[in-house]
């Protein structure tokens, strides 16, 4: 078995496919992963914006908010899921219903939330590792870097598989949580609370903006709700009654571990540290510095690290639809051969690593960019479906364009209080990035649009392309700049074309050519050889002026064709030991405009190397 096949598995039968959907309990697993890490941090964040000061008396009210906002969005893509049971992400919703501007503007906002939530999650994780063991601080990008490939890997090999390897991490940390939350509710131990100063009325504008930004902060612990109704194709069948019990199930777990551990943050008195989590100090409170605590720090390390698998199951799905749209590259929508979107996986990680090289493994400095873009498709995926109850109606379809209009609404105000908080920190940045990114999509789309057109049968323009086949003899050159065997063969070939044969080198050092001119008298060939001065050492321009007179001499007889001789090294990577000047030759001849419509027509002849290893 080659190393490929060992670490990546044998390529699978498109027909597999349906065996590789999930159960509710891997799509659990393998869909809230995201979303069910986030309590690691999010708590810690509205910590961080409270501060001290308020953080004893705002902290539980906050998340009871978010809890409360948790479950609006929840009912909203409850009803999405059951109307789009073939995946209702933000893009398809609002694409449909609200047009192209506004499903390209939730398509932009989701793939930079799935990039944003890959570095997230593996930065977080490696500060849970650098928690338990502080030896480790100076080493949180190499952990990052190291796990993301090992995501990577695991997605590469397919859903099944990977769900297979979540499932353990994910369901044992969230029975460790439960146990710390239940463990610590009934715990008699507790830390005398801070004190707190008591508001002025000059303090209250004050004490407004900071609950505010703490509750942008918090809503962190949202990121990912999405995502289960953006991948229902991939449950087993009822798909969409499937997805729907699993959202729910999520939306449950998730309220109960974050309102638990903001509590156990309240009674213990928690304070935000640069050296240690809020979760590691909430586990050493409740479990001490036993095999429990540590046991808490790597189950919440993994869950983290396999966060970033929720991205890789909603970015190559999403990079999929936009490619099968035309709004970015159409190799993003071709499925790899173990079934799965190798290449929006690639392009991911690859946008991951970045951001963590450049942030240096900081989730602090990540998470005021984070929330922007989930919520944005939040509320354009909600209005679309107000549009869609309205304009298709159907069963009780009146409480149902309420509760989607509650919760754009909703959404829609967490956005502007998301954005009016973290735009100083960050939040600029993806402001920025969204409208790039559409603007991208657009111009894509335009191009892929004319292509179709310039090519498509219907537009005429066709006639010179069936016409007879003229018998004047061809044209044809061969560049050459030694004699070998692949040369040899170019010139062979280009002699069964036609007898009107040119064989050209350009001059950029003499000797060369003075060997080149003597091996071309001994072998007596019967074409001729134009050697090209070159003063400026250029190899393609002379060679394309000399094209292009040849081009006008016996204009009968067509374009010249142009026979480039190649040869094939033994191994791929040899390829860089070689100068690719017939790659190069190639791209220029493809790529110069030319006045004339008529096809140039260009013959690669490779020469495939036998010696393999040297």
């Amino acid at each position: 078995m080659s190393p490929i096949r060992f670490i990546f598995g044998d390529p699978l039968k498109t027909e597999n496919l349906a065996s590789e959907r999930l159960t509710k309990i891997k799509a659990l697993a393998i869909f809230s992963s995201d979303i069910l890490s986030s309590v690691a941090y999010a708590t810690e964040e509205i910590l961080l914006a409270l501060g001290i000061l308020f953080s004893c008396a705002f902290s539980l009210p906050i998340a009871g908010t978010i809890i409360g906002l948790l479950f609006v969005i929840v009912a909203s893509y409850w009803q999405t899921i059951e109307a789009y049971p073939n995946s209702g992400g933000a893009f398809i919703v609002a694409k449909e219903n609200l047009g192209e501007f506004f499903g390209l503007l939730a398509g932009s906002a989701l793939l930079i939330d799935y990039t944003l939530t890959v570095a997230v999650s593996l930065s977080a994780g490696a500060n849970a590792i650098v928690s338990a063991f502080p030896s480790l601080g100076d080493h949180v990008v190499t952990i990052c870097l190291c796990v993301l490939v090992l995501v990577v890997v695991s997605n590469l090999r397919g859903s099944r598989e990977s769900a297979d390897i979540l499932s353990v991490p994910t369901y044992f940390f969230i029975g460790l949580v439960l146990i710390m939350i239940t463990c610590g509710v009934f715990s008699s131990d507790s830390v005398p609370k801070l004190p707190q100063k008591p508001p002025s009325n000059e303090s209250f504008l004050l004490i407004l903006v900071v609950i505010l930004r703490s509750f942008a902060s918090g809503c962190s612990v949202l990121t990912g709700i999405d995502t289960i109704a953006s991948g229902v194709t991939a449950f087993k069948k009822p798909q969409y009654k499937n997805a729907q019990i699993t959202l729910l199930f999520m939306a449950v777990i998730l309220a109960s571990m974050f309102l638990g551990i903001t509590f156990l943050a309240h009674k213990y008195a928690i304070v935000p540290s640069e050296s240690e989590t809020v979760i590691s100090q909430i586990a050493k409170n409740v479990f001490g510095s036993g095999v429990l605590y540590y046991g808490m720090q790597f189950a919440t390390a993994c869950i983290l690290f396999l966060a970033a698998n929720t991205s890789f199951s909603g970015f190559p799905r999403l990079a999929g639809i936009l490619a099968k749209e035309k709004y970015i590259p159409t190799r993003f929508a071709k499925l790899g051969d173990r079934l799965a979107f190798s290449n929006g996986i690639v392009f991911l990680a690859l946008m991951a690593t970045f951001l963590i090289v450049i942030f240096k493994g900081d989730s602090h400095s990540l998470i005021p960019l984070y929330s922007i873009g989930v919520f944005t498709s939040f509320v354009l995926s909600q209005a679309g479906m107000v549009k869609h109850w309205l304009r298709n109606r159907g069963k009780n379809w009146y409480l149902k364009t309420a509760l989607n209009a509650f919760g754009s609404l909703v959404s829609f105000i967490t956005l502007l209080i998301i954005i009016d908080s973290k735009f100083m920190n960050g939040a600029w940045i993806i402001l920025i990035l969204i409208p790039i990114l559409f603007c991208a999509f657009k111009k894509v789309n335009r191009r892929y649009a004319a292509t179709d057109t310039e090519l498509d049968l219907k537009n005429g323009n066709v006639g010179y392309l069936l016409g007879p086949v003229k018998n004047a003899q061809s044209k044809v050159i061969v560049p050459v700049s030694r004699i070998h065997k692949g040369t040899l063969a170019a010139l062979k070939f280009a002699a069964s074309l036609s007898d009107d044969v040119l064989a050209v080198a350009v001059n950029i050092d003499q000797k060369e050519i003075d060997r080149l001119k003597l091996t071309w008298r001994s072998m007596d060939f019967s074409m001729p050889l134009v050697v090209l001065a070159s003063p400026y050492r250029s190899v393609v321009n002379p060679f394309l002026d000399f094209l292009y007179e040849q081009d006008e001499r016996d204009p009968e007889k067509g374009k010249t064709i142009v026979v480039m001789p190649s040869f094939v090294p033994g191994k791929f990577w040899q390829n860089i030991l070689h100068n690719q000047t017939a790659t190069i030759f190639k791209t220029a001849l493809l790529y110069r405009k030319q006045k004339s419509e008529q096809t140039r027509i260009i013959v690669e002849i490779p020469y495939q190397m036998r010696i393999t290893d040297a």
